[in-house]
């Protein structure tokens, strides 16, 4: 276990990230479209959000796999309060020195205010559990699709969709930045070599 931890802390990178989230999409519409004040058309296909996700990624085999803890809190398409929390594993399909196609997967407990508030509410799913006041649900795979491009050796941009499909896809921007120099430069090169 000693070697592995070694190991571990040779090669991983860490980073942190912040991204803002600004859309949730519902391919085939929401039939609860009048309880979302933000929706850009009559079937809330398209609803505007706001709110962050935070994250901490450390990579533990090369650029290739990494852990991630991501916490989630935005407003849902009712301009309600909702989150996640989701810990999970990231395979990076790109071998590129700037560029970053990940995809992820893990357990996650997603929450939101109760919309049982709202008169004509139904609810779509069976998948939320109610309380008085919360909806929630714990799902063993949910994940993330994101591309990363480095601007520099500290910090990259990116876009990332959660997705809910068939049901919803959400979108959000930002930025990661890396703890320390990321592998492939010259710079990371230098300060870890003794470790290869």
């Amino acid at each position: 276990m000693l070697m592995c931890q070694c190991f571990c802390k040779a090669v991983a990178q860490d980073n942190i990230g912040l991204r803002f989230l600004f859309a949730t999409v519902h391919p085939k519409g929401d039939d609860m479209a009048f309880l979302q004040p933000n929706k850009l058309d009559d079937r809330a296909v398209v609803v505007l959000n706001w709110g962050f996700i935070g994250s901490y990624q450390r990579y533990i085999y090369r650029k290739r796999l990494s852990v991630k803890i991501a916490q989630g809190a935005y407003s849902d398409c009712a301009l309600l309060f909702a989150g996640h929390t989701h810990v999970g594993f990231r395979l990076n399909l790109l071998n590129g020195k700037k560029d970053y196609l990940e995809i992820g997967f893990g357990p996650t407990l997603v929450y939101r205010k109760s919309w049982n508030r709202f008169n004509g509410y139904v609810q779509q799913t069976s998948l939320l559990k109610n309380t008085e006041n919360w909806q929630w649900n714990f799902v063993w795979y949910g994940g993330e699709i994101e591309y990363d491009h480095s601007i520099n050796k500290r910090m990259d941009i990116n876009i990332n969709c959660i997705p809910g499909y068939p049901d919803f896809l959400t979108f959000a921007a930002g930025v990661r930045y890396w703890l320390r120099p990321t592998p492939g430069n010259k710079q990371w090169k230098r300060t870890n070599a003794h470790n290869w």
